[in-house]
Order: C-alpha cells, then sequence, then structure tokens
C-alpha cells in the first residue's frame, strides 16, 4: 500500500493568506499554496480524479519563484487524461503511468493536496 504524508520529514511552512485551505497546506511551500488551492476546483470538477500528490521542490525549503510544481495524480480510469486550467508551470505525472523508483521517491516525500475518498487524511 502506498504511504504519503511523512510529516516528519518535511518543512512546517505558514500558510500565505486566510484563503488557503486545501488539506495538508502548511507542508507546501508559500510559493505554491495559492496555485494548488486554485487547482482545487480542477481536482474537484473532474470525477476522475482520486488524488494529488505535490512533490520535489514545493514540498521543501529549496522551492523559490522559478520552481515549477511538481503533481502527481491517482485516478479511476487510466485513460482519461486530467486538463486543467492553470497556465503557471506545473509538472503533471499519473501513478499509473511512472516507474517504481520515481513511485517511492513520491510515497516517501509526496504531500496528498487533494483526496476525493479521504484515504490519506
Amino acid at each position: 500500500m502506498k504511504k504519503f504524508n511523512h510529516f516528519d520529514l518535511h518543512f512546517l511552512f505558514d500558510r500565505k493568506n486566510r484563503d488557503i485551505r486545501f488539506i495538508n497546506a502548511e507542508y507546501i511551500h508559500p510559493l505554491k499554496q495559492e496555485l494548488v488551492q486554485s487547482l482545487q476546483a480542477d481536482f474537484e470538477g473532474d470525477d476522475n480524479v482520486k488524488t494529488v500528490i505535490a512533490f520535489g521542490s514545493a514540498v521543501e525549503f529549496r522551492c523559490n519563484s522559478f520552481s515549477d510544481l511538481d503533481l502527481c495524480l491517482e485516478r479511476y480510469d487510466y485513460e482519461r487524461p486530467f486538463h486543467c486550467i492553470s497556465e503557471e508551470e506545473i509538472d503533471l505525472l499519473y501513478w499509473d503511468r511512472i516507474g517504481d523508483r520515481l513511485k517511492n521517491e513520491i510515497s516517501q516525500k509526496g504531500i496528498v493536496v487533494y483526496d476525493r475518498e479521504g484515504s490519506y487524511v
């Protein structure tokens, strides 16, 4: 079984503002919190999105204004792609299409930012 949210391995950040309300927002770098918040409607509106995990620099202190947002999506139907309207730089991966090495890294360092079923909260 996958395991995410190893909080003891992560920094605890301040929320950028009070409008940031997605799950585990305090583990996402403030430079990426508003972008993740803006994507929540896209996640909720696509009934194929099961879980969204942020990883990479967005969950680390090294994040900067040039960093992209690395997201990994778990989905119900592996053939249906996810479409978002964000024009900011997002690196989107699908859990069912990545190799074991990257799955292991995301499992260890990823932070769940959307969870339709409440499995990882």
